[in-house]
């Protein structure tokens, strides 16, 4: 398996990591055990893995090939979200400021990625069972609303919070290259296979 870390992803470790911010630390500890779930749900339904990628929007692992069934997929796009909860547990017992952090970063993380929105682990949960009963196309369609609407979902609450509260657009700036990353580019075959 290769290792792609992108120069985009490495100015935000670099910038990230000089604030010396505990939440920074959380939040890549809880996105290291996220795809750490997909790894092993990877090795536990045999799926031969060809890239790690780490980017600004997160890290993707791209299958060596095709995923052989729907339930496998279902398997694979659980286990990330599932493997973030469970580290939300030991993490809800502890008391200091780094307990606080990788509790808020694990169940903000799993919570996020399960939107159902294209790409997201939610999206491939929402996609594979709908798949299986009834066919791809269908799947494709209610994911594509399902998309559109978390989207607008995520930018209306950010245009709340950053109306009412005067809080940094980051909510809106994410929502806004979502949905540039989802829909103004060009779908690329790799992309279809990502975990």
């Amino acid at each position: 398996m290769r290792l792609r870390i992108t120069p985009g992803a490495l100015l935000l470790f670099a910038v990230m990591a000089a604030e010396r911010d505990l939440l920074f630390w959380a939040t890549t500890l809880a996105a290291l055990i996220h795809e750490v779930g997909h790894l092993l749900a990877a090795k536990y339904a045999k799926i031969p893995i060809r890239m790690l990628e780490i980017d600004l929007m997160g890290a993707q692992i791209y299958p060596a090939g095709a995923i052989a069934s729907y339930k496998d997929e279902a398997i694979l796009a659980g286990a990330g979200p599932l493997f973030s909860l469970l580290l939300a547990l030991p993490a809800a017992g502890g008391t200091g400021a780094f307990s606080q952090a990788l509790l808020t970063s694990t169940l903000s993380f799993a919570l996020f990625n399960l939107l159902p929105i294209k790409g997201f682990d939610g999206g491939r949960l929402l996609h594979a069972p709908v798949a299986a009963k009834y066919g791809p196309e269908a799947a494709g369609r209610l994911l594509a609303v399902t998309t559109y609407l978390s989207l607008l979902l995520l930018f209306s609450l950010s245009s709340c919070l950053l109306l009412r509260y005067g809080e940094s657009a980051t909510l809106a700036v994410l929502s806004a290259s979502l949905f540039t990353r989802l829909f103004l580019s060009l779908d690329h075959p790799s992309q279809k296979a990502r975990i």
